[in-house]
């Protein structure tokens, strides 16, 4: 019997690999509905989503110090608690509950990254390669032994959204795996360099805020870094605009300052002064309007060369 911990998009196919294994999904518990969207309407997770349209029971706590909730998830006598992306601290009195393990699927090559960002961190320091664990859930936040681990490069290519579909379908792999050594008794465990660990702080919106004096490659990890949430923005006349996806250019010897705009092109690239190097976007999105070329936008305003972003 598996009690499965999940809240997001990511955390559905860590699901669907313990519905694939031997044992029952005895219940699913994920985070209450949230206001999202403009008119800040109260939406169900993905997870619960994914249970209600498959008839898999779940609950939806607000807290986990509920009685009614703890007394019926040790009646399910679970052998395993199996977490992914659930965005919630699990108490440690719960840990207690299953007869085998708690094991917890984290998006990063622990104890790299652990806490709450752990898919933005590696394309924002830009780090060559990341990868899923699944280790052991304990009272310290990722902290707990290592059962399985698998590394994916990081190319330049790579935002945060496209990461994060990759190591979602990597931990389905992964979970299956361990499952499968459990079956096997041939699964082993190593404990963490607690010396080599580091720590993926929550994003806030100011993080996103773009300065036009970093160095372009900076500010391209910031724009794939931080898709879609809270996004790389920047300001043009009291208009935030949103960077959606962007490259660099190596320096052109132009006289403009940080955050002038170089050159707008026929391919439609709008190509701004940094630093150190050009940052030529290829999509945008003006506050409260559709996605455009970064050409389309300049036209748009008529702006020409040495234009400036705030």
């Amino acid at each position: 019997m598996i009690v499965f911990f999940g809240s997001s998009e990511f955390s559905l196919e860590a699901l669907k690999a313990c519905l694939e294994t031997r044992r029952k999904v005895g219940l699913v518990i994920t985070t209450p509905d949230r206001p999202k969207g403009r008119g800040l309407k109260f939406q169900p997770t993905p997870v619960r989503l994914f249970c209600e349209q498959n008839k898999i029971p779940f609950e939806a706590p607000d807290k986990l110090k509920d009685e009614a909730l703890i007394a019926r998830v040790k009646a399910l006598n679970p052998d395993f608690f199996a977490v992914s992306s659930y965005g919630k601290i699990i108490p440690a009195s719960w840990l207690t509950i299953p007869k085998q393990l708690c094991l917890n699927v984290h998006p990063s090559l622990l104890p790299k990254y652990r806490g709450a960002s752990p898919l933005n961190w590696p394309i924002l320091n830009g780090d060559a390669e990341t990868g899923i664990s699944i280790a052991e859930v304990t009272p310290l936040l990722d902290a707990g032994d290592i059962f399985y681990q698998k590394r994916i490069p990081l190319s330049e290519e790579m935002n945060s959204e496209s990461l994060s579909s990759g190591l979602a379908e990597l931990s389905r792999e992964a979970l299956m795996t361990v499952f499968s050594q459990i079956e096997t008794k041939t699964l082993s465990r190593a404990p963490q360099t607690e010396s080599a660990s580091t720590y993926a702080r929550k994003l806030t919106k100011e993080d996103g805020r773009i300065d036009w004096n970093k160095p372009a490659v900076e500010i391209s990890r910031l724009v794939r870094g931080l898709l879609p949430w809270p996004g790389a923005h920047s300001v043009f006349q009291d208009e935030p605009i949103l960077i959606l996806k962007a490259k660099t250019e190596t320096p052109s010897g132009s006289p403009l300052a940080p955050g002038q705009i170089t050159e707008i092109d026929k391919n439609g690239l709008l190509k701004i002064q940094t630093g150190e190097g050009i940052l030529a976007i290829e999509s945008l999105r003006p506050a409260g309007k559709k996605d455009m070329s970064g050409a389309d936008f300049a036209r748009g305003r008529r702006l020409s060369p040495g234009s400036s972003f705030a």
